[in-house]
């Protein structure tokens, strides 16, 4: 154990966590030219012309090439995936994905990602990013952790904050365990956004939209071309928002994107991308969690959102010095090269810096112990119970690097064709937070009707409240998938990480920096029977692991005590999560309509669980409880018809919690039962306008979840779910018009929720009208 101070030449403390320009500018500069270094993977589907898709003889014939024209088909298993690493599309990858494209982005004007990924079921959230996380969500799927495992094409997205999808084209939800494929951490899955690139055509397209709340959002689009192999792409955004139905809330967002595109439809391409994403808004802690059961004196008994009870959905707990500013650049290098007929290689690279400054008014229970309860149910007005303390401040400044470099080959070994991929994958980030000190607050409000104004209340970031995270994982993979028959192919993929985290924490300088490693090998295994082109079946196998630390970036509670962070001299081991999945998937009526289903069960070990407050429960960080959890997942997207368009998916989920002394049996929290998201659209451009008088589209959905637990002991309960959708559009020649309704019915539904102490309400009744130009 080292009692030397670390390095703060990145986080020198001058009342908040910040950084010098030149060595921001050196870092971006070590990061842009790792990736120059090297030459990338074959170029994007639709970056590749004719003769370079023919010059691939030797592909795996079971294998489908696609085309540009694929990336606009309604039937998602044509989609190629955004990820190298992976297999070409949906339909080839013997695993669950859900795909949402950006057909149904556009029609349903999702603005971010929350939004976007309600379209997937088995996906929950809970309030906080982990112990005790201040605003935004924890992303669950099938009731595992995906707290960090957001990526953008491919690559870690570092930093917790606001996702803004101007400048998406697509989400990918890979569910289950993927370390095989992404490494340390990815125990219940990854989501992955696929970034706007730039293209040969010469486009502009400009939108304007005005909703409830007031919302006002405009974004520009321009796509140049640069010559004959070159382009560039600029994305523009602005939102400003009010949150319906949630009194004092508002989620302003302002972004600019660009992507640089050089050798376009050549054998070597090079992406270069930028985005920045700036966000300002008041954190939603959301309602306290209501002690009902009967009799509301009880010292035990079941919990539910007090807004189920006769407390209006609009009251939040916000006060006028919450705030959540986010600040996020990422810059990401895509290098691919075709070096022969068979063999391709690439390189990925990515620096991303944030800034995180934020503050937030924690609830918690309205229980005995608070003597809130039984004053509510008389009609009385108590006083607001409160979690950590009010809720907590910090100053976060960070960082994050990422470079990936594989090889891709198309090869045949006596009578076998083998698709392999083999890389290194590098990774590291570093994340300084100073912990804020109120000035003049006082936890004073009402339960009814809270007040808002404290413009008497100031925060400070003693140097003394520090805490920094960092860790590094290197991995070593390698994968190959074998056609031995006609029929029959084989897969399988190990991947090995090396991964240190270390922690400091300023009040407990004198005790140096803390670190803890983990070694393991990800292993993944797949047995897959085409039954032809448009048909297969198949049985998958995979491990994971996510040791301690791999989610600094998004944790607030920095202590060795009650945080998910290195400590000496102690077994922090790895949780681990084995996937079992069969299924089949299937595309009709000529490949324009897409079937999947799909069989699982997961088995995890050593589960973090954290109590109301945000901290770990005791033991949960050596030996922790357990999960076992199964389901069925079926879908059905594409198109019915050349005019009837769907999405649909349904999920079955059940689980128990094992391996715990206290809850053991008891139903796996945050895992809704029964999932389902319907969105289906008709062109009635035909039936009801002639030639040349524009396109008319139609179309509406639903979306239903059913009451879960939030927690292990099963004494907190969230309601069902559910939303009703609608929108029409029309469009002619270069201009567009729409108008969209959500949740018609006005439910009362939760975003997210933290145990027994707080619940999430989502916003009501929603209309939002749309104009666009593309010229």
């Amino acid at each position: 154990m080292s009692n030397k101070m670390p390095d703060f030449s990145l986080f020198t403390a001058k009342g908040h966590a910040q950084e010098t320009p030149r060595q921001w500018q050196t870092l971006a500069m070590l990061a842009m030219g790792a990736g120059l270094a090297h030459v990338g993977q074959t170029a994007e589907a639709h970056d590749m012309d004719a003769a370079n898709a023919s010059a691939s003889a030797i592909s795996l014939s079971t294998v489908r090439v696609h085309s540009q024209t694929d990336v606009n088909s309604s039937n998602v298993q044509d989609k190629a995936l955004g990820i190298r690493r992976m297999p070409g599309t949906v339909h080839d990858t013997p695993q669950t994905i859900n795909v949402v494209p950006k057909e149904l982005i556009s029609e349903q004007k999702d603005y971010t990602l929350e939004q976007a990924l309600e379209n997937v079921p088995g996906i929950t959230l809970s309030t906080g990013e982990g112990a005790g996380g201040l605003n935004g969500s924890q992303f669950r799927i099938r009731g595992q952790q995906a707290r960090g495992d957001v990526y953008v094409n491919g690559l870690k997205d570092f930093g917790t904050y606001t996702r803004d999808m101007f400048n998406t084209e697509s989400v990918e939800v890979i569910k289950g365990a993927s370390g095989n494929y992404f490494g340390a951490g990815n125990v219940g899955g990854v989501i992955n956004q696929n970034l706007k690139k730039a293209n040969l055509h010469n486009e502009i397209d400009a939108e304007q939209a005005i909703g409830s709340g007031m919302q006002y959002r405009g974004t520009l689009d321009i796509n140049r071309a640069l010559g004959e192999h070159a382009a560039l792409r600029i994305n523009g955004m602005y939102n400003k928002q009010d949150i319906v139905n949630r009194n004092n809330l508002f989620s302003d967002r302002y972004g600019v994107a660009a992507d640089l595109g050089l050798g376009l439809h050549t054998d070597t391409t090079w992406h270069l991308n930028y985005q920045w994403l700036k966000g300002r808004e008041v954190p939603d802690y959301g309602v306290p969690m209501l002690l009902i059961n009967g009799a509301p004196t009880s010292a035990t008994g079941k919990y539910a959102p007090i807004t189920e009870y006769g407390l209006s959905p609009k009251t939040t707990y916000a006060r006028s010095f919450d705030k959540n500013n986010t600040d996020v650049h990422m810059l990401t290098s895509s290098l691919s090269s075709r070096l022969t007929a068979f063999l391709d290689v690439s390189n990925d690279t990515r620096f991303s810096h944030y800034h995180r400054l934020t503050s937030a008014t924690a609830v918690s229970t309205c229980g005995t112990t608070t003597n809130c309860a039984a004053p509510f149910f008389r009609g009385q007005n108590p006083n607001l119970p409160y979690g950590a303390g009010g809720g907590l401040a910090y100053d976060q400044d960070g960082y994050g690097v990422q470079n990936i470099s594989m090889l891709h080959a198309n090869v045949s070994t006596w009578r076998f064709s083998h698709d392999v991929r083999a890389g290194v994958d590098i990774n590291y980030n570093r994340d300084a937070r100073i912990l804020g000190t109120y000035v003049n607050r006082v936890n004073n409000q009402k339960l009814i009707n809270p007040q808002y104004d404290y413009s008497n209340v100031s925060i400070t970031f003693p140097s003394t409240g520090t805490r920094i995270t960092g860790f590094r994982d290197l991995g070593l993979f390698i994968s190959d998938r074998i056609a031995l028959t006609k029929h029959v192919m084989v897969s399988g993929a190990v991947r090995w990480d090396s991964f240190e985290s270390t922690y400091w924490n300023a009040m407990t300088a004198n005790r140096g920096t803390q670190s803890q490693k983990s070694d393991r090998f990800s292993p993944s295994a797949n047995l897959i029977y085409n039954f032809n082109d448009a048909i297969n079946a198949y049985f998958t196998y995979s491990r994971s692991y996510k040791p301690v630390g791999a989610d600094g970036s998004s944790l607030v509670v920095l202590s060795e005590g009650n945080g998910d962070v290195a400590a000496n001299g102690r077994d922090l081991s790895p949780q681990r999560s084995d996937l079992y999945e069969v299924g089949a998937k299937a595309d009709l009526l000529q490949k324009r309509l897409g079937l999947t289903a799909a069989l699982y069960k997961i088995n995890q070990n050593r589960s973090f669980a954290y109590d109301p407050l945000g901290n770990l429960i005791v033991g949960s960080l050596d030996s922790g409880s357990g999960r076992r959890t199964h389901g069925v997942e079926l879908s059905a997207t594409g198109q019915i018809t050349r005019d009837w368009g769907i999405y649909a998916n349904y999920a079955y989920m059940a689980g128990k919690v094992r391996d715990s002394a206290l809850y053991d049996g008891k139903r796996a929290p945050q895992l809704p039962r029964n999932n389902f998201s319907i969105f289906t659209t008709y062109d009635l451009s035909r039936l009801l306008l002639g030639q040349e008088k524009g396109d008319l589209l139609i179309g509406g959905g639903a979306r239903y979840n059913s009451a879960y637990f939030a927690n292990e002991s099963n004494n907190a309960r969230v309601p069902y779910g559910f939303s009703l959708n609608t929108m029409m559009s029309y469009k002619i020649g270069r201009y567009r018009v729409q108008f969209n309704a959500n949740n018609l019915t006005n439910h009362v539904n939760y975003s997210s929720a933290f145990s027994f102490g707080r619940a999430v309400p989502q916003s009501g009744r929603i209309f939002l009208g749309n104009v666009g130009i593309t010229f």
